[in-house]
């Protein structure tokens, strides 16, 4: 019992520190009724307007409703891909700040977004860094947080 107690002590870190989830949009999340307002604040463009992010809000739960889409050209069939960006649980972070997102390219892994963010840490508001990596040439996104 007492080794069972210890292995779950050593995964509490590893359950605090968990990656953003990045899966497909078909959720009740990406919604078109969730878009953020107000709505010219909700969008950014990038990549000559090919790769676009959405912020999304949901009502509940009230700490933590916020979510990010991503859309981008499948680069094999041309049509539109969609990925949603949420916490590792799909409760979602408690807002995303799209004005101040920074946009670089590394030609190794694609166009990196940095998004600042906030998230509900059971007591405050915590800032954080939402890094979302969109690699057009295998149509794969990826997300990672920096605290």
């Amino acid at each position: 019992m007492m080794k069972a107690c210890a292995a779950m002590l050593c995964l509490l870190p590893a359950l605090a520190t968990a990656e953003p989830l990045v899966r497909d949009c078909d959720s009740y999340i990406a919604n078109a009724r969730n878009l953020s307002r107000p709505f010219d604040q909700a969008t950014r463009e990038f990549a000559n307007g090919e790769v676009a992010i959405l912020s999304l809000l949901l009502d509940e739960p009230a700490c933590c409703g916020a979510h990010l889409m991503v859309t981008y050209p499948d680069p094999y069939e041309g049509f539109a891909q969609c990925r949603l960006v949420t916490t590792a649980d799909e409760m979602g972070y408690a807002s995303f700040d799209l004005v101040s997102a920074q946009a670089a390219y590394d030609p190794a892994t694609g166009l990196v977004l940095s998004l600042p963010a906030r998230q509900f840490d059971g007591s405050d508001f915590a800032p954080l860094t939402v890094e979302v990596t969109v690699n057009r040439a295998v149509g794969e996104v990826y997300a990672t947080e920096r605290r």
